[in-house]
């Protein structure tokens, strides 16, 4: 009987968590909060901003704002993601498909493993609604991964680590 009753009460406390992790408060986040930072395997031309989640450790929400010019070369992520364009001209190539121009309202889904690269033609702002942890593996032309150093040199781009701190 006490086995049962401890179980129970596990089972109700797995129930009671798994509840209050799913419910989400609303929030409205105006522009003047956004708070860009740079990432040591994006090129130093790529910032982004949390809107919502956890890039690092699950699904989030990211604002992405790339410099006209900025190149991300052939990479990979963990998870499917999700692009929405809210403005300038991007060019977004994925592996067995014709180059596409996206601006503004476009949309992308970019599945997971799935190669592609891009580059921002006249500065560029999207966002990309991810379904896990963020992750960017860049790979050659035959699909083996390679470092983030080597993938941007060949491309003319370099990583934000390599800035100055300022």
């Amino acid at each position: 009987m006490l086995v049962r009753a401890t179980l129970s009460l596990a089972m109700l406390l797995i129930v009671v968590l798994m509840a209050a992790q799913s419910r989400d408060e609303p929030m409205i986040r105006g522009a003047q909060q956004n708070v860009f930072h740079t990432s040591p395997v994006l090129p130093d031309c790529y910032t982004y901003s949390v809107e919502r989640g956890d890039p690092e450790t699950g699904p989030s929400v990211t604002l992405s704002r790339l410099a006209a010019g900025c190149k991300v070369p052939w990479h990979i992520h963990s998870a499917n993601a999700q692009v929405l364009f809210v403005r300038g001209s991007f060019q977004l190539i994925m592996k067995g498909q014709p180059a596409q121009i996206l601006s503004e309202g476009a949309y992308a889904y970019v599945p997971a493993e799935h190669q592609h690269q891009e580059s921002c033609l006249d500065g560029c702002m999207y966002y990309v609604i991810r379904e896990g942890p963020a992750d960017v593996r860049y790979v050659d032309a035959a699909g083996k991964e390679i470092s983030p150093e080597i993938a941007l040199a060949a491309v003319g781009e370099r990583p934000a680590k390599a800035m100055p701190a300022h």
